[in-house]
């Protein structure tokens, strides 16, 4: 028989430990949500700041290249000289100089009030070191920190680190076969253009141009345009028109396009209505920044370097000489020459003629400076820039020795053509074609382009850091114009400096019959009433050598101002970059774009070995990773 006292006590016990161990169960699992939530909270907390001090990186990182882009707008400088904007204009707090430092917490204002980063408790981004220029681009490391506390008072906080490469290469305006910073006006049945045509303004397609690529117009809030495409859609060559047509005196038309981004020619099948208009793209809200050539010391200095040693020479006459071995010789840095005078005490001092042939070419290596204007014409071989501190006059054909070729619009045809001859002329003032001396010139057409709107318009030129004007020593602006202090938008008018003028001396000479006249020898003066399109030498000079229409020029032109000029039935194999253009023609123009240009061109020219002006690149992340708080102390 069961002792019913003794059963009950077990259970009283049993029941005591089973309801402990309840307590200690829901106690743990009480405990356990508690903790659970608790880390919740804090790996929200941790995600929300984590989100925070990435989005802090990128938006300090957007400012400092957004002001490098600016800065780079207004000074178009090379080699290592680029990124002392970066190394001797940084702080814990801040990078830049010139007017364009960015400072980070400033920077972070709107970030710290956006209601997705909730109770922040700070927010900041620092540097602890030096960005480092490694000669290619500058490295900036960022570290971020973003702080807060959780509801349940625990604090919590992360520290981002990325490192940032900045970084310049060829001005993105040389991605096109003709880019214009003001009114662009491809106008004209027999004017064809083998890549993209871009204007930083409006753009005019009157009378059906032929473009086989895209087209472009942005914004200009300078000029007070919304960057229409005007006057109808252009024509286009399908694929199997483009590849068996030879474009112009040579076929140096682009290739075909292989994949989206090698920058060939995407020829449609089929050229449709919808096809034309698709390729149009206007009023861009923000154009493509055209920087402007500037002190041009920078560019010898460039030259200068010892990976670079650039010269510029004719059968075994060196012009300028940038090698070591002539460090303490003559013409080193710049043309020294008294100009085709032989008068240094002639406006034409340190202007160069230039005239190769075939046998005895111009050699061109990397980028050279001529401290005046540049006359020009014949043959050229090499890789290189001649950069002039007014106006570049070309008189004649300028043809490469060893052209690139893509006879077949193939890219695989063009196999070694990132080595063959590529030069570019880039004038501070002006590029002015043909014989600008004759009386018949300047007729009533040309100067229409020259001188009237919507053509030329009043525009704004770059200061120096000091408030001059870059181009003032040549007259960009010129005080007392209407429209100071914009240029005025004239050509035609004085540019307030003096040129040479020449004046026959004769001889008398007996012909048998009777004394008579001939003509001696010319003696040089200085003369006033220099125009924006004169050159500074002797008409002689340009004249003599400008007998015959301009059939082709081989060669990237770019300037601070204007190109334009008389051209017979021409081909321009390269690129045509200005600000204003005005080129009247005979017959036909053709534009092929140099394919080597583009950065995503397997056969592209590095920017190193040419020297081209330059642009800003997007900013290239490094590498990123989260680090101890410590890292980013003050």
């Amino acid at each position: 028989m069961t002792d019913r006292r003794s059963s009950s006590g077990f259970v009283l016990v049993f029941s005591l430990v089973l309801a402990f161990c309840a307590g200690m169960i829901l106690a743990g699992t009480l405990g356990y949500v508690s903790y659970a939530a608790r880390q919740s909270a804090v790996a929200a907390a941790r995600s929300s700041c984590r989100l925070a001090a990435m989005s802090a990186i990128e938006k300090v990182k957007e400012d400092v290249y957004l002001a490098f882009k600016k800065r780079m707008g207004n000074k178009s400088v090379l080699g290592t000289h680029v990124y002392d904007w970066f190394t001797t204009g940084w702080s814990a707090t801040g990078v830049g100089s010139d007017g364009f430092r960015v400072d980070f917490d400033t920077a972070l204002v709107p970030l710290r009030t956006n209601d997705k980063f909730p109770a922040l408790t700070d927010l900041r981004v620092r540097l602890r070191s030096a960005p480092v220029n490694d000669g290619n681009r500058a490295q900036v490391t960022f570290f971020a920190t973003a702080s807060r506390v959780t509801g349940s008072g625990t604090p919590v906080s992360v520290t981002i680190a990325e490192r940032v490469a900045f970084g310049v290469d060829r001005s993105k305006v040389f991605d096109y076969a003709y880019f214009v910073n003001n009114y662009g006006w491809f106008e004209g049945s027999t004017i064809t253009a083998n890549g993209g045509v871009r204007a930083n303004g409006d753009m005019s397609l009157s009378q059906s141009p032929k473009v086989n690529g895209d087209v472009y117009a942005a914004v200009n809030t300078d000029l007070g345009v919304p960057g229409d495409i005007k006057n109808g859609t252009g024509t286009m060559d399908n694929k199997s028109t483009y590849r068996s047509t030879q474009y112009g005196t040579t076929d140096r038309a682009r290739p075909l396009q292989k994949s989206p981004d090698d920058g060939g020619y995407n020829a449609p099948a089929t050229v449709t209505s919808d096809v034309l208009t698709t390729r149009l793209h206007g009023n861009l809200s923000e154009g493509i920044n055209m920087p402007w050539i500037s002190g041009l010391n920078e560019y010898i200095e460039y030259g200068q370097e010892a990976e670079m040693q650039s010269t510029l020479s004719q059968g075994g006459i060196y012009y300028i000489d940038n090698r070591l071995s002539n460090k303490n010789g003559a013409n080193y840095g710049y043309y020294q020459g008294a100009g085709p005078s032989g008068d240094a005490s002639l406006p034409d001092n340190y202007a160069l003629v230039l005239e190769g042939t075939q046998s005895n070419p111009i050699r061109i290596n990397g980028p050279v400076v001529v401290s005046n204007d540049v006359v020009i014409k014949g043959y050229v071989t090499g890789q290189g820039t001649i950069y002039s501190s007014r106006n570049i006059h070309i008189v004649g054909n300028i043809q490469y020795v060893n052209a690139p070729n893509w006879s077949n619009k193939d890219a695989a045809s063009g196999n070694g053509n990132s080595t063959k001859d590529l030069l570019c002329l880039a004038a501070k003032g002006n590029i002015v074609m043909g014989d600008c001396t004759s009386s018949s010139w300047l007729d009533n057409t040309l100067k229409k382009v020259l001188t009237q709107a919507p053509y030329v318009q009043p525009y704004a030129c770059a200061q120096a850091d000091d408030g001059s004007w870059i181009d003032g020593d040549i007259g960009y602006p010129k005080a007392g114009d209407a429209h100071y202090p914009k240029f005025a938008g004239n050509y035609t008018a004085a540019d307030g400096g003096n040129k040479v003028a020449q004046e026959p001396v004769y001889r008398q000479e007996w012909n048998g019959r009777r004394w008579q006249n001939v003509l001696d020898h010319y003696e040089y003066k200085s003369a006033t009433g220099r125009r924006y399109y004169d050159s500074v030498v002797a008409p002689k000079e340009i004249a003599d050598r400008a007998k015959t229409a301009i059939t082709q020029i081989d060669a990237v032109l770019y300037n601070n101002h204007g190109i334009f000029g008389k051209l017979g039935q021409c081909t321009i194999n390269g690129s045509l970059v200005c600000r204003n253009e005005g080129m009247i023609f005979s017959g036909k123009l053709y534009l092929n774009w140099d394919y080597r240009l583009y950065s995503g061109s397997p056969e592209n020219v590095m920017n190193q070995l040419v020297g081209m002006p330059l642009g800003t690149g997007r900013p290239i992340v490094q590498f990123w990773q989260e680090v101890p708080d410590v890292w980013s102390a003050d």
